[in-house]
């Protein structure tokens, strides 16, 4: 039953930030408006906007690190569990990812449609990710695609913002020399996996011939990449349960009147 405050209390965090990200990304658009003014009578010229959905994935990424760590700490102190906490990190991104996803489809059809009346002459349109993967960058909304360009910027965010929670939760569990090992871990991962691919081409290349094969189904097929992201989100949700089942977890500290 302490679901609720739990969620409640993230979720407001969400929306004060979502809402000034929100009209961030309004004034972004104004000063692309300012732009195209300028150049509205370069006949032919075009342009291609598609931030929206990848700012949207790093404010969730941002979020995944700062606020479960918090709201871990409060729930704690407010006798809730770890299990309950942990639950309601996800429950409360998932409805603030599907409303920003909502609010960009917003933002990308009423921008689309004042260029058209800025620069008719230009060619191109303010894209979201959906279309500019599964749509060869062409503006295409509809009873179809709509629901599904917001489903797949909604989990998409959600898959950025279990990445951020692993790491904040890795980090939390980890002691000071823990955190340095996994820094270099990291880093040597992120370096060193792409190089042994190509040093041992040949012996690898089921594995490479696999992960191609992968990435063209994710590029050819909308359900598949919306699968795959509920297949890594889950992955991810899993290793962070593990990592907070045994992480020391001190409540905040109360206010002092």
């Amino acid at each position: 039953m302490r679901l609720k405050p739990a969620i409640r209390y993230q979720l407001h965090e969400f929306w004060v930030g979502g809402f000034v990200f929100f009209l961030v990304n309004v004034g972004f658009v104004a000063l692309c408006f300012l732009g195209l003014l300028k150049v509205q009578g370069l006949d032919g010229e075009g342009f291609a906007f598609s931030w929206y959905d990848f700012s949207c994935a790093i404010y969730s990424f941002l979020f995944g690190l700062i606020l479960p760590r918090q709201a871990a700490r409060l729930c704690v102190q407010m006798g809730v569990s770890r299990r309950t906490a942990y639950l309601s990190f996800f429950l409360s991104a998932l409805p603030a990812a599907l409303a920003m996803a909502v609010a960009g489809q917003v933002l990308l059809a009423g921008s689309n449609l004042a260029a058209e009346q800025v620069a008719p002459a230009m060619e191109g349109r303010f894209l979201d990710l959906f279309s500019l993967v599964y749509h060869q960058g062409s503006w295409s909304p509809g009873v179809v695609s709509t629901p599904l360009s917001i489903l797949y910027a909604a989990l998409f965010m959600l898959v950025m913002y279990a990445l951020g929670l692993f790491f904040t939760l890795l980090f939390w569990r980890l002691n000071k020399l823990g955190c340095i090992i996994a820094v270099l871990a990291l880093v040597v991962l992120a370096t060193g996996v792409p190089t042994l691919f190509t040093v041992f081409s040949v012996p690898l290349a089921p594995v490479t011939a696999a992960f191609w094969r992968l990435w063209n189904a994710f590029l050819s097929s909308p359900w598949v990449a919306l699968l795959l992201f509920l297949v890594v989100a889950a992955i991810l949700a899993l290793i962070g349960w593990l990592l907070i089942r045994r992480t020391n977890i001190r409540a905040g500290m109360l206010s002092r009147q």
